[in-house]
């Protein structure tokens, strides 16, 4: 499960770096209202060039309203504008989201043949809301901007610069690091969501399992080198949706 930056693959491996930053200088890009526009024109730009390749399709009403049932449950969502669902004509199984409030999930997760029911359809949903919610994306790209530049660099002029870094280095390891923690957070935020939709919470372990079971050709939802390994991702949705605490090592949101 994705979002619409991580398309631009090692350019945006290299978005948050494991270093500590001051908390106000991160809450003031997050906050700043020209860099959610930045933010905003640039997912924008990716929807459009994927929608070229791909043609959206019409989703299914059955669709809209797990997504309507969840942004109901987000104080967060409910108060921002409507969320937009996009379904996208392409065979291989996977889901992004923007900042802005757009949702996208490909043709072949409502195949039959793959299995998915409803409850683990809306935890597909659920995991992307949860990074809107929280808008990921910019806090991604605000984190790229204090390593990289200053509050004058532009998001687009930092993502210039960390495409010079090295993929095997030691910056791109903490890097797969903290975007593994948001990922790990957005499943626990998700199975929240499910929860308070009156969904299965289970859901979210089960979809994990289907979306990597051998026989699900082209699946890329969990390959991602963004993503944690499988079974990190199961145990803590498992133990989430049982209603266990995390312990000491459960991952931090990387936020200001």
């Amino acid at each position: 499960m994705n979002r619409i930056p991580r398309f631009l693959g090692t350019v945006l491996l290299l978005a948050g770096w494991g270093i500590a930053w001051p908390a106000d200088a991160q809450t003031a890009c997050h906050d700043d209202p020209r860099r959610a526009a930045e933010q905003r024109a640039l997912d924008e730009a990716q929807i459009a060039e994927l929608l070229r390749v791909r043609p959206a399709l019409a989703p299914p009403a059955r669709l809209q309203t797990l997504l309507d049932q969840l942004v109901a449950v987000s104080p967060g969502l409910r108060e921002r504008p409507p969320v937009k669902l996009l379904v996208l004509d392409d065979r291989e199984l996977n889901a992004f989201a923007a900042d802005h409030g757009v949702v996208i999930l490909t043709r072949a997760l409502l195949d039959p043949r793959h299995g998915l029911g409803e409850d683990e359809l809306a935890a597909v949903l659920a995991h992307e809301l949860a990074h809107v919610e929280v808008r990921d994306a910019l806090a991604e790209a605000c984190d790229m901007q204090l390593r990289v530049g200053d509050a004058s660099t532009g998001i687009a002029q930092v993502r210039a610069r960390l495409a010079t870094i090295r993929p095997d280095s030691s910056v791109a390891h903490d890097a797969h690091e903290l975007l593994h923690a948001q990922e790990l957070l957005a499943d626990a935020r998700g199975i929240a969501l499910l929860r308070l939709a009156g969904r299965d919470p289970q859901a979210m372990a089960r979809v994990l399992v289907k979306l990597h079971a051998p026989t699900l050709a082209g699946a890329v939802l969990l390959s991602a080198p963004t993503h944690p390994a499988l079974n990190e991702r199961l145990n803590r949705a498992r133990e989430q949706a049982n209603g266990l605490p995390q312990g000491p090592d459960a991952p931090v949101r990387p936020r200001p």
